[in-house]
């Protein structure tokens, strides 16, 4: 679990909500719009908790999660986003407010400041506003801020079941193109579901002649889960008696490239077999489609 409470609250953004299909096509959204001047969102999600009875004791509990409640607290609500969020209509440069003013399902995006120093991103899949609580104050001796509070409830989608999702950046499989797209692409687009291709082994298959102090190295064409990256997963064996060679794997930054250097040096004339198992995973969570195996011959 990464560790670290959130401190800071930063990039607020919406997308109002287009379909929510229910025969198993994913939700749509428009393009993200930020709202400028976050101060605090506070999160609270409602569960109930029911237990059957039998037997004279507990028998079965069950858990049923409800409406999450959202409270924003912003700098100021332009009049653009009040019509976004509200449906309200701006006309002439007036906002216009009318009884029958109906808010729009939108998507709520964020990162928050964890006190560990790294960012939290977040998204809420579906919900709507309420108008927003106003406070004036006339002018007196000090300067006492009356900001704009918006209450939302947020549901969970009708196409998948999902209220939430957020990355942690100090989780072992974030790479930083997450963070880096998280608001660029509506929220709730198409998941990445195409499994990792393997591009090249070196050595490569059927290799001869290898130097005893070659290192394996696995080249994929998208980021790899870094939990994933393990021995368990990177094997190269003996392909006589299919004993494991002892090493260490080392990937590179963008986690395209996985290493095995051998702790000693491999046996003259012996011919080894390099593997990777199904059970290693891209960053998105696709599992490779097939094992690959080669073999090569040292000198």
């Amino acid at each position: 679990m990464s560790r670290g409470v959130a401190v800071g609250l930063r990039n607020l953004m919406y997308a109002k909500l287009i379909s929510d299909p229910t025969d198993g096509s994913p939700a749509t959204y428009e393009t993200p719009k930020p709202i400028v001047g976050a101060i605090t969102a506070n999160i609270n999600p409602n569960a109930s908790n029911e237990t059957l009875f039998a037997d004279d004791g507990p028998y079965e509990t069950m858990t049923t999660l409800g409406q999450i409640s959202v409270e924003l607290n912003v700098a100021d609500l332009p009049f653009e986003v009040q019509a976004d969020l509200f449906g309200h209509s701006i006309e002439g440069g007036v906002l216009i407010r009318r009884s029958g003013d109906v808010p729009p399902w939108v998507a709520l995006g964020f990162k928050s400041l964890k006190s560990n120093g790294h960012y939290r991103y977040t998204w809420l899949a579906k919900g709507k506003f309420g108008l927003p609580e106003q406070s004036n104050e006339t002018k007196g001796d000090s300067v006492n801020f009356q900001t704009p509070t918006a209450t939302g409830s947020f549901v969970k989608r009708d196409c998948d079941d999902e209220w939430e999702r957020h990355i942690d950046e100090d989780y072992i499989d974030y790479v930083p193109s997450m963070g880096e797209n998280w608001f660029i692409s509506p929220y709730g687009q198409p998941a990445d579901t195409t499994p990792p291709t393997l591009v090249s082994v070196t050595p490569a298959d059927d290799a001869t002649g290898v130097a005893v102090s070659t290192t394996v190295v696995w080249v994929f064409d998208k980021a790899m889960a870094l939990s994933t990256l393990t021995n368990d997963n990177f094997l190269v064996l003996n392909d006589d008696s299919g004993a494991s060679v002892a090493g260490a794997l080392s990937v590179n930054t963008a986690r395209t490239q996985v290493t095995f250097t051998p702790s000693v040096s491999l046996a003259a004339s012996t011919t080894y077999r390099a593997v990777v198992t199904t059970s290693v995973k891209d960053a998105s969570g696709n599992n490779l489609a097939n094992p690959s195996s080669t073999k090569f011959t040292t000198a």
